[in-house]
This record gives C-alpha cells, structure tokens and sequence, in this order.
C-alpha cells in the first residue's frame, strides 16, 4: 500500500524531469535554477538543492527524487521518527552544525526543527545527543496535544490532519468532506506522537482495519466524539452527518490554517490576520515552547520501536552507518566502575589506538589524565565541557567516525550512571 503512494509520486516527478532531457538531450548536468523553475514538489526541490552542488548530473535526478519521496513520506507519517533516523542513523549522538544542517531537508512541521533548531544555538555543547532531541520532540507533540483538545473543532482537525490527506490529494481543494485516506496512515500519525488516547477513539468503528478507508467526515466525527456505532455497514456511509458544511461550496469546506500546518509555534513570526474568523490559532509564544520542549514527557512510549508503515529512507549517511560497529552497552554502574580503568574499559585495543590518534594526538599521557577526569564526572552534561577542552586543544575533527564513535560510547556510559 505505501510503496504505491510513494511509487506513483515519483513516477510524476520523473516524467516531468525526463521532459527536460527530451528538449535537451546535449546537456548532461541541471543547474540548480532549472530546478527552482520545475514543476516538481516543492519537498522535492528542497531536497535536491540542500543535497547538491551547483549542478545535478543526469544519472543522478532520478535517484535524488526517488530519495526525496521516500523521505517526503515518511516525514509526512511519522515525523519523530524520521528525525531521529536521519539526524542521528545509529549514533547517540551528532555534531550540532551537521544536525543543523540535516534540518534543512525538511521545509514543514517547522514547529519540531524550529524548536530543534533553538535549542542547538542557545547552547554550546560539542555534541547534541538523541535522547536531548527527542526530548524536544516529544515536547512539542505535548504542547500539540494540549493546543489540539483545548476546545476541540472541525477546523482544528482538518488542520492536524492537513498533511496527511496531501499525501494523496495534492491540493487542498481536491479534497472534501466525503475524501478518504487508508486508516493506517492516520494510526501511525497518531501513534508517531504518542497520542494513545486519539488513536482509542477510532474503537467506536466496527472492523476498522489498517487497510480500511476512512474518510474526513469520519476522522472529524471519531474525534468530536460524534461517531455513533453501527453508522458503517460493509464499507457503505449513511448519508447522514454531524459536520456542518458550507452551503455556498460544499467542496471547500473547513480551510486549513496554514500557521499551525506549516507554521511554527514561535510568536516572533508574524502570520498576519485569519481571512476567515472561525481558523482556531494554534501557534504559542515562545515561553511555551521553551518550557514544553525542555521537560522531560511523562511517560512518554517509544514510537520507534515499531516498523510498521514507513518507507525505507535512502540516505548515504545511514548507509554508511549501518556498516560501523554498533556500539556495545555501557558497562553496569558499580564500585569497580569509578576505578581509573572504567573509561578505557569501555573500548577494546583496536578502538582505544584510534580515540587515542584522532583525540588524544597519540599522546598517551594525555590520554590517561583525560580518562581519570572522565571517570570522576557524575553526568552527562560534565563530561561534555572537558571533551570541549580536549576537542579545541587537540583541533580534533568531530566527524571522524571514530571521534564519533568514542562520544557516542561516553554518553551512553554517563546515561547508565544518571
């Protein structure tokens, strides 16, 4: 099912690209403004222009769009997940500028990469790690959550669900009332964020499955709470509803507030006025956002742990990750840990020779009085200013692999000790 949505979008998308080397078969590479010019989707272009140089070769548009798809999917249906897989691949941690910069590929949900974004430049720290990322995403579905229920309305659904219908409906003038979407898509969207309670409501529909369609009218009703049991019968709707629609044009009804949809919570932007007075505001001021995103969730589930109902992501960076070591557990918190050999217990020789290169300078003096500091450090957070140190001292380069690797082990390490 989500290999044919995804299928077909980039067959579109190659046709219109292939229309250019029809009319210009001598040219072997496109620069960049072609592109602009394009009809291809705006995610499209934002991909190949954050993941190219001033031209893109022939032989390789075709598979730079296939990318764009895949990873346009599923940022649409899961976006926590698809963060996390593309800013970190199989690490704990990244280097803040290459997090930022990853950012770039995604132009919409500005409400995670914005909140992202700010905390990255507020803070100094040589590497920004998954768990503080997540932390912030998980933050902001709360704020979501809490903006969403607070007086719960037809638009304010509409407007959550916005993306998700655009996936096959590529306008939102395309779309009505009676447009349906498989219920899979909005299942994992809900249980992206951890929204456990919104995905129950869906109960109330009888042999609802995954493969199921299920319409805007539904979607609103389940979620208004106004969906009476026994409504569907072998896939048929009674021609009855409780959402009001427009009398003047029946198939433009709910508009989609584009500030909450593409927007940021941040204030500092200005939207403007609503053209119509019944768009609910959902951005929030900043405060807001800055206390949501920087508590902890309660009880937050781990939405990753699922595979279902994502495309595979295609990205040079995971590839080449997925053929590192994966990183072995922190060794448990006990008396013989706080010893000097606890840090360098972590790595076998073969890693040790290359932190000790490519951190330390082969100095292995240095080397030791780092570990003894390292050892002594309770968390996380103390750790990071003494590697700050020994990175600026040393002109350490923080993307080599094993520079990497060996942030990467630490945090996991002070993790198990917080």
């Amino acid at each position: 099912m989500f290999e044919n949505f995804v299928q077909n979008k980039i067959e579109k998308e190659n046709i219109i690209v292939n229309k250019f080397w029809e009319l210009n078969p001598s040219i072997k590479e496109i620069p960049r403004e072609v592109f602009v010019k394009s009809g291809l989707s705006d995610f499209t272009k934002n991909y190949i222009l954050n993941d190219s140089d001033e031209k893109i070769k022939k032989d390789e548009t075709e598979i730079k769009i296939e990318k764009a798809n895949k990873l346009y999917f599923n940022y649409t249906i899961r976006p926590k997940w698809t963060l996390l897989t593309i800013l970190f691949n199989n690490f704990e941690s990244r280097p803040p500028n290459d997090i930022l910069k990853k950012l770039k590929l995604f132009p919409f949900y500005n409400f995670y990469t914005d909140a992202i974004e700010n905390c990255i430049r507020s803070n100094s720290q040589i590497f920004s790690t998954k768990n503080e990322i997540t932390e912030i995403i998980d933050g902001t579905n709360d704020a979501i959550y809490q903006k969403l229920i607070i007086e719960l309305n037809n638009v304010k659904i509409k407007n959550f669900f916005h993306r998700i219908f655009k996936l096959r409906y590529d306008e939102e003038n395309e779309y009505n009332l009676e447009s349906a979407i498989p219920f899979s898509f909005v299942k994992i969207f809900l249980e992206d964020k951890s929204f456990t309670e919104l995905t129950k409501k869906f109960s109330v529909i009888k042999n609802l499955t995954e493969e199921s369609e299920i319409s805007l009218k539904d979607i609103i009703k389940v979620m208004n709470g106004k969906f009476t049991p026994g409504e569907k019968e072998k896939g048929k709707e009674v021609n009855k509803t409780d959402v009001k629609e427009n009398d003047e044009n029946k198939n433009k009804i709910l508009p989609v507030d584009h500030r909450f949809e593409e927007g940021t919570f941040s204030s500092s932007i200005d939207w403007g006025h609503p053209k119509d007075e019944t768009i609910e505001e959902l951005s929030m001021s900043e405060t807001e956002v800055r206390d949501k995103t920087h508590k902890k969730p309660n009880e937050q589930k781990d939405a990753l742990k699922k595979d279902k109902g994502h495309i595979e992501i295609y990205s040079e960076d995971l590839i080449e990750a997925n053929k590192t070591e994966h990183i072995k557990e922190a060794i448990p918190e006990t008396d013989e840990s706080r010893n000097k050999s606890a840090i360098k217990n972590l790595f076998n020789k073969k890693q040790l020779e290359k932190i000790s290169s490519q951190v330390y300078n082969s100095d292995l003096i240095n080397r030791e009085k780092s570990f003894d500091k390292l050892v002594r450090y309770e968390t996380w957070n103390e750790a990071t200013k003494h590697l700050k140190e020994i990175f600026q001292t040393n002109r350490v380069d923080i993307y080599n692999k094993d520079v990497i690797f060996f942030v990467n082990l630490l945090n996991n390490y002070y993790k198990h000790r917080e």
